[in-house]
């Protein structure tokens, strides 16, 4: 009996094992269809999220497309702009460049005359001249020569500037603006064709012609050069620098009498062929030889401002040297002084105009019965009388 209950025992301890294995196995088993589930259900979300995510990518794709073309135009656009820019330098930089050219031809030949038309002013004046050729026909041919040559030079001039202000289309646009104004001007009382010599006919038109032009371009460049150097900035300092070129310029020229003597040399500092050098202690006379004369003209002073300006792109360290060296060159005008008249030597005085329409007062004389007369006219007699009674 009790090797039965043994073997009972031990079966039933067999199947309880067995059983708690079974149980075992089968949480096992769940716990591994559990991961599988939770896989699934993971991978079924990773799956619908890359679905999700594949249309909010391919419009990014659209816009990144795009915002790359619109970058791709707009960085053609600016090498297509600095390529333009480029080329305007360069034709920019080619017309300073023929400008700079021409300028600097310009003044070689503006040299070139100066010295010939500082030796004009020696050439003996029109009655001395008329003596001149009548006693030698040699003297009459070099004059000949002499105006028919200048008269040559003043024409090619005039051909070059005719030819400068063609290729210019601005000038011929003032020109037009200005036609009617122009043409007034020219067909004014005194100034017709057969009054006025013919060069100086085609310059006062080339004149004319070029002046509006003149005016526009040289204020255009002298307010663009105000607000580079920051002289706009200036005000209430200076009064030029709130006019421009060309006003400065007209009011300069309102009273050109100042410039016009200032420019004409005395009779004592040029010596003409034919006139005989005064000498005289006559104060009046010595003023007459010293004004000056009309027809003996220095333009010194112009030509030392464009000698300056040529050294200074030359070399701008000697350009106050060069100048300063013409100006001692220059002939002074001699001030005219009576070195008697110091220490009150001489009496002092000034001339006083004469007066127009003054007369001094006349004495009159009085007849002896004017007073008798006003009495009886006015009554006085009769107011007497009563005021007497």
């Amino acid at each position: 009996m009790d090797s039965d209950d043994g073997e009972d025992a031990f079966l039933d301890e067999n199947q309880e094992d067995q059983i708690d294995d079974d149980s075992e196995k089968e949480v096992e088993d769940g716990k591994d269809e559990e991961d599988e589930e939770e896989e699934g259900f993971e991978e079924d979300i990773e799956e619908g999220a890359h679905s999700d995510e594949d249309v909010p990518k391919g419009e990014e794709m659209e816009e990144l497309e795009k915002e790359y073309r619109e970058l791709k135009n707009q960085e053609q656009d600016i090498w297509r702009n600095l390529k333009r820019h480029k080329d305007e330098d360069i034709q920019k930089g080619q017309a300073v460049k023929n400008q700079r050219a021409l300028w600097d031809k310009t003044l070689e030949f503006r040299f070139l005359l100066q010295k010939p038309f500082s030796s004009c002013n020696r050439l003996p004046q029109a009655r001395v001249k008329s003596l001149y050729c009548s006693a030698d026909s040699e003297v009459s041919e070099a004059y000949s020569d002499l105006i028919a040559s200048s008269k040559k030079t003043l024409d090619s001039i005039l051909e070059l500037q005719q030819a400068l202000v063609a290729n210019n289309p601005s000038i011929t646009r003032f020109e037009e603006a200005n036609s009617m104004r122009d043409s007034k001007q020219l067909d004014a009382p005194g100034s017709s064709v057969g009054d006025i010599d013919e060069e100086w006919l085609q310059i006062s038109q080339m004149q004319s012609r070029m002046i509006s032009y003149r005016n526009k371009a040289i204020d255009k460049w002298h307010r663009k050069t105000q607000v580079t150097t920051g002289a706009a900035a200036i005000k209430d300092k200076l009064h030029a620098f709130n006019q421009s070129i060309s006003e400065q310029v007209s009011a300069y020229m309102r009273d050109p009498s100042k410039m016009i003597k200032g420019m004409q040399q005395n009779k004592s500092a040029v010596a003409v062929f034919g006139n005989v050098p005064c000498y005289t202690e006559n104060v009046k006379q010595e003023e007459t030889c010293a004004n000056g004369d009309p027809e003996l003209l220095d333009d010194s002073e112009f030509y030392q401002q464009l000698l300056k300006e040529f050294f200074e792109t030359i070399d701008p360290a000697s350009s106050e040297m060069a100048f300063y060296t013409l100006k001692r060159l220059q002939t002074k005008k001699r001030k005219i002084v009576d070195r008697r008249a110091s220490k009150s030597r001489k009496i002092r005085y000034n001339v006083h105009e004469k007066i127009v329409n003054f007369m001094a007062p006349r004495p009159a004389d009085v007849p002896p019965t004017a007073s008798k007369l006003f009495e009886n006219l006015f009554g006085l007699k009769t107011q007497k009388s009563a005021s007497v009674a």
